[in-house]
C-alpha cells in the first residue's frame, strides 16, 4: 500500500465484473479445493465425503432457498443428517447432479430447444 486510501490486493483476484458490483469474493473450502480433480464416482465406502451448505452453494451456484426448493421437488440431492443439528451433502451426489444439469443443457442446445421453468 502506498497511500491512505489504497486497499490491499488479495492473492486471488476476482473477475472485473465482480469488482464493478462490489460483490464479496467467494472461495471454496480447502476440502473443495483439494478434491476439485477427483472423480464423481465412488470407488468404495471409504471414498465418501461430505459437503456443508456453503460448499454446496459454491459448487451448484444456487442459493440456500433454491437448493431447498429443488430438494422439495426431488430435483436436488437431499442432505444426510450427521447429528442432531448438522446436515451435509454427499459430494458425489452433488457432482452427479451438476454433471446431469450440464448434459441436459448441452442436449437442449444441440436440439435448439429451451427448458421450461418449474
Amino acid at each position: 500500500m502506498t497511500g491512505t486510501h489504497d486497499t490491499p490486493r488479495s492473492v486471488a483476484q476476482a473477475p472485473e465484473d465482480l469488482h464493478a458490483h462490489n460483490l464479496p469474493l467467494k472461495k471454496p473450502s480447502e476440502r473443495v479445493q483439494m478434491d476439485a480433480g477427483r472423480s464423481a464416482s465412488l470407488g468404495s465406502p471409504d471414498d465418501i465425503s461430505f459437503l456443508r451448505l456453503p460448499d454446496v452453494k459454491l459448487m451448484s451456484g444456487l442459493s440456500k432457498s433454491s437448493i431447498y426448493a429443488l430438494i422439495r421437488s426431488n430435483s436436488f440431492p437431499a442432505p444426510v443428517q450427521l447429528g442432531p443439528r448438522t446436515v451435509a451433502w454427499v459430494r458425489s451426489e452433488v457432482q452427479q447432479w451438476a454433471a446431469k444439469r450440464v448434459r441436459h443443457h448441452r442436449v437442449l442446445n444441440t436440439r435448439g430447444g429451451t427448458e421450461k421453468s418449474a
